[in-house]
C-alpha cells in the first residue's frame, strides 16, 4: 500500500527526532528485503548539509576526511547502525581492504578483508532500499553478503563516470538478478534431503534465491521512479547505477571527495576477488565521527 506524502512526512519526523534527540525507542531493523518508494530529492542534484542534519566524519590516515550526508528519515535503522557503531569507535582503526577504480572503496569490516562484524544489536539485518537514494559518485552505502545480509562493513562509490541511458541499465541488472534467483531456486529443488548438511544447503540456496528476487523488485521500482534530477545526477557526476536495488544508500559525500580519488589511485596488488584491488599499503580509518549541523 502506498503511504500518503502526509504520512512519509510524519514519519519522517518521527524518526529523525528518535535518531538526533536520543527519544525512547530505535528504529527497527529490516528483517526483509526492504524496499521504499520516495518523493524525496534524497541524494540528487546538489548535496549540502543544512540546519539539523546529521553528518558522518570519516579520518583517513595521510589521506584526510571525508564528509559525509547521513539519511536517517529514508533509511532510519541503516543510519542508526552507522551512528552508533561510530560512537563505539567500532571503526577506528580499521581499513580499507577493497579497491577498483570506476566502482568503489571498500572498507570498515571486522576481519579487515571483507567479513565478520555485527550490526549495532550483535548480528544482521537486511538490505533496505529507498528510490531517493543512489549510487552516484561520493554515495555511502552497506557492503552485503550474497543473502543481503548487512553489518557494519561499508563502501563509498568512486566512480565519475557518466551514466545514461538509465532505462536498459536497469533492465540488463533486473535480468542478472532474475537469472541468478532462478538459478538458486533450482539448486534448493534439486538438494537431496539424505544429503549431508541438507538442511544448511537449502536455507544458503533459497536465501540466496530471495535476495535476488527481492533486488529484481528493487531494481523495478528504481526504474519506475527516475526523475530529471536522478538522470542529470548521474550524466554529470557519475556513479554506478547498476547496484541501484541491489544494495542500501545511506549517506552522500558532501566533502572530500579528493580524498576518494586518492585512495582510489593508490598502488594494488591482485585480490582475493582476482582483481588488483588490494592496496599495497594499509590504509587506516583513524576515527569516524558523528555530528549534527549547527
Amino acid at each position: 500500500m502506498k503511504k500518503t506524502m502526509k504520512t512519509i512526512i510524519a514519519s519522517a519526523l518521527c524518526t529523525g527526532l528518535i535518531i538526533l534527540s536520543g527519544c525512547s525507542g530505535k528504529p527497527e531493523a529490516t528483517k526483509s528485503f526492504k524496499i521504499t518508494e520516495s518523493t524525496a530529492a534524497g541524494n540528487s542534484g546538489d548535496v549540502t548539509l543544512e540546519k539539523g542534519d546529521t553528518y558522518a566524519v570519516i579520518s583517513i590516515k595521510d589521506y584526510g576526511d571525508i564528509k559525509i550526508k547521513l539519511y536517517p528519515d529514508l533509511v532510519p535503522y541503516a543510519v542508526y547502525n552507522f551512528v552508533e557503531l561510530a560512537k563505539k569507535g567500532t571503526y577506528n582503526g580499521r581499513n580499507f581492504h577493497r579497491i577498483v577504480e570506476d566502482f568503489m572503496i571498500q572498507g570498515g569490516s571486522a576481519s579487515g578483508a571483507g567479513s565478520g562484524g555485527k550490526s549495532i544489536d550483535g548480528g544482521e539485518f537486511k538490505n533496505d532500499v529507498n528510490t531517493a537514494l543512489r549510487h552516484y559518485y561520493g554515495a555511502l552505502c552497506y557492503a552485503a553478503s550474497g543473502l543481503g545480509d548487512i553489518s557494519d562493513g561499508f563502501y563509498i562509490v568512486n566512480c565519475k563516470t557518466p551514466q545514461t541511458d538509465l532505462e536498459n541499465i536497469y533492465d540488463a541488472t533486473s535480468i542478472n538478478y532474475t537469472y541468478t534467483a532462478s538459478l538458486y531456486g533450482q539448486y534448493a529443488e534439486l538438494i537431496n534431503p539424505s544429503m549431508e548438511d541438507y538442511d544448511k544447503a537449502y536455507k544458503l540456496y533459497t536465501g540466496i534465491r530471495d535476495y535476488n528476487q527481492g533486488a529484481v523488485k528493487a531494481v523495478t521500482a528504481m526504474k519506475k521512479t527516475i526523475t530529471d534530477a536522478v538522470k542529470n545526477t548521474y550524466a554529470e557526476k557519475g556513479g554506478k547505477a547498476q547496484l541501484d536495488g541491489g544494495y542500501t544508500v545511506f549517506g552522500q559525500t558532501v566533502e572530500g571527495f579528493d580524498v576518494i580519488d586518492k585512495i582510489t589511485a593508490v598502488e594494488k596488488e591482485t585480490g582475493a576477488d582476482g582483481t588488483e584491488s588490494k592496496p599495497l599499503t594499509e590504509i587506516i580509518i583513524d576515527k569516524v565521527e558523528i555530528f549534527t549541523m549547527e
